[in-house]
């Protein structure tokens, strides 16, 4: 069931898909006007094209350093079209896969916007893949987790269970908490969302889990319960941050539909 709720004291979802949208695309930008004008959403996916290098700085987020350089054929990767709605916080996704906001903006069909067990891996991407296996030999945390993120996002789900799996005798102190949240978030990809959820709330509070709680719970059907978890996260991510603008995002659809 929706609920009403106060107009004036937030920006509107059309404002908000259009301010991050605008905001994350090297594109959309020049051909947006100010939020609060008569664009509408749909209207900046049309134009909508992910700039690669803030891509990866998203995409390193939840890692205390991040790789100099972007991957190569990173930014084929990120120019794939994909359909995603649901993405969590973690290592190798990045909130611009968020480009078709159409069905977050119509009848929201919170299961069928979640991932499915049915993932392809991309096609092509050698020298991403290979890539991946000279950040796995390093043997560092950082770079194991970036690994096993980067296949996952490339859609080698069984390739990143086994870098996840290697990566984690060496992700001690606060790195096992980040190895625990690219867990969960592999499960969220694999289609096992309740188990997802339920590795998140296991976890210590940190801005990437917080903000995991409220976009499993939001696209759980529990919109009620996301927002207040989703307000929290907002507040814990930096200004600026692709991730910030996503859980404002998500924090007015879970307003709407709550």
């Amino acid at each position: 069931m929706s609920r009403t709720y106060d107009s004036a004291a937030q920006p509107t979802l059309a404002d908000l898909t259009t301010a991050f949208l605008a905001t994350r695309s090297d594109a959309a930008a020049a051909a947006v006007e100010p939020v609060g004008s008569e664009v509408e959403p749909h209207e900046v996916t049309a134009g909508f094209r992910i700039e690669p290098r803030t891509a990866w700085a998203d995409a390193t987020a939840t890692l205390p350093a991040s790789p100099a350089a972007t991957p190569t054929e990173w930014a084929t990767l990120v120019s794939l079209p994909v359909a995603a709605y649901a993405v969590p916080m973690a290592a190798g996704n990045f909130p611009q896969r968020v480009r078709d906001v159409a069905p977050l903006l119509g009848r929201f069909d919170a299961a069928a916007l979640r991932p499915s067990a049915a993932g392809t891996p991309a096609p092509g991407l050698s020298g991403l893949r290979t890539w991946v296996v000279r950040e796995a030999k390093k043997r560092t945390a950082a770079a194991a987790l970036v690994a096993a993120g980067v296949a996952r996002a490339a859609g080698e789900l069984d390739w990143a269970a086994e870098l996840l799996a290697d990566a984690e005798a060496l992700c001690t102190g606060d790195d096992r908490g980040r190895w625990e949240n690219e867990r969960a978030a592999l499960a969220w990809h694999r289609g096992d969302a309740a188990d997802a959820l339920a590795r998140w709330e296991a976890l210590p509070d940190a801005p990437a889990v917080r903000f995991n709680r409220g976009m499993a719970l939001l696209f759980l059907g529990r919109a009620a319960e996301a927002k207040g978890v989703l307000t929290a996260a907002i507040s814990a991510l930096p200004e600026g941050s692709g991730w910030r603008d996503l859980a404002e995002l998500y924090r007015t659809l879970a307003e709407i539909h709550g």
